[in-house]
């Protein structure tokens, strides 16, 4: 099934299981036939994603929107929502490279036609001299742009993995998971300038008084 892009995919299923949708955003990038056995809906729409996300460097966001389905580029989910030490109570942060960071990106296609293993590397110098090597390595069942796919994965994987717990932060109903925040917080060594992606965020209501406690990731996967 398939030869579609996930956008297709998702107007798909909605289709069948007679699902409303918003905004569909088109995410261009044709997704290869493939075989989904034993796979949820949600499965099946979020393997079309990450194949979008691997291809062409963009992250999609699906989401609820009063009822229907909608599905949105990180780089419009911006929410205009701006952060700082005034309006966050307390906050933490850390920065790894433990987790999903490579700086050098590692793809093999065994040609049948040609009898021969094509190789597709791209990699970044500077970061490898600072963190050493990590490689990320794929064998692909086929290839359409091997090379272009390389540089994909690394402009996404190639960097520090951060997050940013923030408590007792005045509230605003547009953050939600999914959503990009306005972040400028003095960390006492410096200061952390970013847009940054809701992972998690938890409202609360009282009489007289509106918070909510966010937890954030960065940074951005955008074009």
């Amino acid at each position: 099934m398939f030869n579609k892009t996930a956008t297709e995919v998702i107007q798909m299923i909605a289709d069948d299981f007679k699902l409303q949708t918003g905004e569909l955003e088109d995410t261009t990038v044709k997704i290869p036939s493939r075989i989904e056995d034993n796979a949820t809906l949600f499965d099946i729409i979020q393997n079309a994603l990450d194949f979008t996300l691997q291809e062409k460097g963009v992250l999609y966001t699906l989401s609820d929107e009063f009822g229907k389905l909608t599905l949105k580029s990180l780089r419009n989910m911006s929410v205009g929502v701006f952060i700082d030490n005034e309006t966050a109570q307390d906050f933490d942060y850390s920065s790894s490279i433990d987790g999903e960071t490579y700086n050098k990106i590692k793809l093999a296609f065994d040609n049948e036609k040609t009898g021969k293993r094509e190789i597709y590397i791209a990699q970044s110098s500077d970061n490898i001299n600072k963190w050493g090597v990590l490689q990320y390595f794929e064998n692909l069942e086929e290839v359409i742009c091997g090379q272009a796919k390389a540089d994909s994965l690394l402009n996404i994987y190639n960097r520090k993995g951060t997050k940013l717990t923030l408590k007792g932060v005045l509230g605003d109903i547009r953050a939600k998971a999914g959503t990009l925040l306005g972040i400028s917080i003095n960390l006492g060594e410096g200061t952390l300038m970013s847009l940054m992606l809701v992972d998690k965020a938890v409202h609360t209501f009282k009489e007289s008084e509106y918070m909510m406690d966010l937890t954030l990731q960065g940074e951005v996967v955008s074009n």
